[in-house]
């Protein structure tokens, strides 16, 4: 019996116990049904979340070089496509490399849309609000920008000043600058954007996804800080400094949500391998259920039902252990990108050929994740469905059809 018809069950009878009430001739001392807190029920149930990430990749690919207007028609026919999918909750982009998608007093402008004198996020969200999606404010708190694109940072930016001084708070790895965390000025830092967000755009929820650490992290990338850190405790490893690290990273970004409105979301987006999420991001999801410092998680299950290595269905089995019977609400994130691909991941060429063989994987995955008890499923991204390649755009348009199928059927 799926949720609506619960809900029509419960209205018919608070109408049928209210319309019999009045003219009961039963004591009046007797109790009688509390058709507000009934209703209250009612308005708490939520329905399952269908997402969908836009994300700096789309601007740069869709919306690069567009007036005001045009921008607003984009985002009038983005938020029109999405609900058509049947979308409910928009995460869009608003940090990518330490830099800001929206009129931002702290980061300096994107580069990746230039000359522009609009503000995207207020525009876009404004647009996604008004025709009822929540949107959920997306940021990489620690990925910052490349080698060659510090030199055109302003020269007063606080991680411009870090670089130019190789200060430790902001270090190089394989070519691109990312944050040290292990600093408190710099989670004061992301913090500041966090609450600056908050303030200007009261966004439904704060977003993370899965850059925390560089997978393949140097060992001299927070060398400095950690022998400081094993003078108070001589056997910490850099593995349990960098994961406290982001743990507290994750519960300061939480306390600020939090204190600013109860009612906003923070949530994290992790790295579907949880042993990779763990061992080479220093991201651990097991500690944030445990602390209580995330409100949902969706792990980027971004595999076939057939993948040799992570299959779709034990794989979202161990995400289910890692939330177990906690507070936290477990979402899927799942691959719309790659619809139509073909893999070489085995000797066998039905493996291989999964996602070109089937055009139902993403309404596949949909029912399997609401089936197993998931809060919503959530598809990356936005241009796999509405700007694919061409020689993918017929089993995009079948995918598509057969998740509104499987929606409107709920």
């Amino acid at each position: 019996m799926n949720k609506r018809f619960l809900k029509l069950i419960l209205i018919l009878s608070i109408a049928v116990s209210g319309f019999f009430g009045g003219c009961s001739s039963k004591p009046a001392e007797e109790p009688q049904v509390n058709n507000e807190a009934a209703l209250e029920v009612i308005d708490e149930e939520q329905e399952p979340v269908i997402g969908i990430w836009f994300s700096y990749l789309e601007y740069q690919r869709m919306c690069q070089g567009m007036t005001e207007e045009e921008f607003r028609e984009f985002c009038e026919e983005a938020v029109s496509n999405m609900k058509d999918l049947g979308i409910n909750t928009l995460y869009l982009h608003t940090i990518a490399f330490t830099d800001a998608f929206y009129d931002s007093s702290i980061y300096p402008h994107t580069a990746i849309l230039p000359d522009i004198d609009y503000d995207p996020y207020a525009i876009f969200s404004t647009a996604a609000k008004e025709a009822g999606l929540a949107v959920h404010a997306w940021i990489n708190p620690m990925r910052s920008v490349t080698v060659e694109e510090a030199e055109n940072l302003p020269e007063d930016f606080i991680i411009r000043t870090w670089i130019d001084s190789n200060d430790e708070r902001v270090r190089q790895n394989n070519g691109r600058y990312y944050l040290n965390p292990a600093y408190p000025e710099v989670r004061a830092l992301i913090g500041s954007v966090v609450q600056e967000l908050l303030e200007k755009y009261h966004p439904d929820g704060i977003h993370l996804d899965d850059y925390f650490y560089p997978y393949d992290t140097q060992k001299n990338f927070d060398a400095y800080i950690y022998s400081l850190a094993q003078e108070e405790q001589e056997d910490l490893t850099l593995e349990d400094f960098r994961m406290a690290n982001v743990d507290q990273m994750v519960k300061e970004l939480h306390d600020i949500v939090k204190e600013f409105d109860e009612k906003v979301e923070f949530g994290i987006s992790p790295a579907g391998n949880i042993d990779n999420c763990i061992q080479l991001l220093y991201a651990n999801p097991y500690h944030w259920v445990e602390q209580g410092t995330v409100d949902y998680l969706i792990p980027q299950i971004y595999w076939g039902f057939l993948h040799p290595i992570k299959p779709f269905e034990p794989t979202l089995q161990e995400w289910k252990a890692v939330v177990g019977d906690s507070d936290v609400r477990l979402l899927t994130g799942l691959a719309a990108y790659a619809i139509g691909v073909r893999y070489q991941l085995s000797e066998d060429e039905d493996v291989n050929m999964e996602w070109v063989s089937h055009d139902d994987m993403m309404a596949s995955q949909t029912e399997v994740s609401l089936a197993e008890g998931c809060d919503g499923v959530v598809y990356f991204s936005y241009s796999s469905f509405f700007a694919p390649d061409e020689e993918t755009i017929e089993i995009v348009e079948n995918e598509i059809l057969h998740i509104k199928s499987f929606l409107n059927a709920q």
